[in-house]
């Protein structure tokens, strides 16, 4: 963008009778709220374009959940998937990683407050193989351990 429209952009003002409050109504918010409360934020780690029609229909798909799953377009590459049942989220987070066309998705719950803008991705599931290891350490236990040392990094 052009560093002189920048400028004049961040010296707007308002006058004092231009500053007018803007109400919005309520009516609907308690369902919405309630509605964002089961949904998670997602964004495919790519630079490349995609089919968003396709990675929808497979999420649908692979979750098998149909139309349970309101899949939106929120903006800047991120999707807000939209749930039914706590359950539901909870599954999808419990038995992942899910990815599109080899482009890992990383999820995040939703939080009062949050746009597109303030989205912010900390940690991703990762399925990872470790070769070699003694015959003792293949348990349940020592995956455990060895997740609790990635959790770290």
């Amino acid at each position: 963008m052009d560093s002189d429209f920048v400028e004049k952009l961040q010296n707007i003002k308002l006058m004092e009778d231009e500053g007018e409050v803007i109400r919005v109504g309520t009516v609907h918010r308690d369902r919405l709220l309630e509605e964002c409360s089961l949904s998670l934020l997602g964004r495919f780690l790519t630079n490349r374009s995609f089919n968003q029609h396709a990675a929808k229909a497979l999420r649908r798909s692979m979750w098998k959940m149909g139309s349970d799953v309101r899949i939106v377009d929120v903006g800047d590459g991120i999707f807000q998937f939209k749930f039914s049942m706590e359950s539901q989220l909870k599954w999808v987070l419990d038995n992942g990683p899910w990815s599109f066309e080899d482009h890992p998705l990383v999820l995040c719950r939703w939080e009062r407050g949050m746009t597109a803008n303030s989205v912010h991705f900390t940690s991703i599931t990762m399925w990872i193989q470790i070769w070699g290891l003694p015959f003792d350490l293949l348990s349940v236990e020592s995956g455990r351990d060895i997740g609790r040392l990635w959790r770290l990094i």
